[in-house]
């Protein structure tokens, strides 16, 4: 258990000390909601929480996806094999990636989120401060199952290609997953694939908490498929690797 905490710390502070890592992950985010409020700024989306929901959600699938690239250089040099000669487990090292993507997501959201509230659009800055610590809340742990996709994604295709593959998926989940469109503008077959998105589900989670309702059983629903699916086909990519 020392170990797995030593190696998950050294983990942090190098991706935490990283500056582009920094900037693209927390910063990006940031920047776009800034840059869409200035020049959009006296016509927000209608959508409860107006734009800051699905800039945070975007945030979200940045630092959800992340583990991926990093997990795919790991596994293509052998590093994750190596670790079996020593008395850290491979899976500890599985296990930092995906803290550490999450606890970049954290941020990431609040970031935004604290934007909004400073200098957001008009559905933004109508938030109380309980829904502000919700909606953070709630939209971060939505993010596990990106996270979950993140990690299949690196445990599955490794080197350059796994940087290829996330961002593909990043791609889907932007401009598919209700983020840069809602569903509803969407043509049918196209808005049901939205729909069924863990992107999707972040913003229904977030959009839910701004309008004071309860979270929808369909994004609950969603986001427990992907969570599931994806983490149990991660489980068997990780038996793949640890057993070549």
């Amino acid at each position: 258990m020392t170990g797995s905490l030593a190696y998950l710390w050294l983990e942090a502070k190098r991706q935490w000390r990283n500056r582009e890592i920094l900037l693209f992950r927390l910063g990006l985010p940031t920047a776009i909601y800034l840059i869409l409020n200035a020049t959009q700024g006296d016509s927000p989306p209608a959508n409860p929480g107006g734009r800051v929901v699905p800039i945070a959600a975007l945030a979200a699938v940045i630092s959800g996806l992340a583990a991926g690239p990093s997990l795919g250089d790991e596994r293509a040099n052998g590093w994750l094999r190596q670790l079996r000669t020593t008395p850290l487990r491979p899976r500890a090292a599985v296990a930092a990636k995906i803290v550490v993507a999450m606890s970049f997501a954290l941020p990431a959201i609040a970031l935004v989120a604290a934007v909004a509230g400073l200098f957001g659009d008009n559905e933004g800055t109508a938030l109380g401060w309980t829904q502000w610590l919700r909606l953070v809340g709630l939209m971060w742990l939505a993010t596990t199952p990106i996270t979950a996709v993140g990690t299949l994604i690196g445990l599955t295709v490794g080197g350059e290609a796994a940087q290829g593959a996330t961002t593909l998926a990043f791609v889907v989940l932007w401009l598919g997953g209700g983020i840069f469109t809602s569903p509803d503008n969407l043509p049918d077959t196209l808005a049901a694939i939205s729909r069924a998105l863990p992107s999707y589900g972040v913003v229904q989670v977030g959009e839910s908490v701004a309008a004071g309702d309860a979270l929808p059983a369909s994004a609950l629903v969603v986001l427990a498929a992907w969570t599931v699916g994806a983490g149990a086909l991660a489980a068997l990519a990780w038996r793949r690797v640890v057993t070549r």
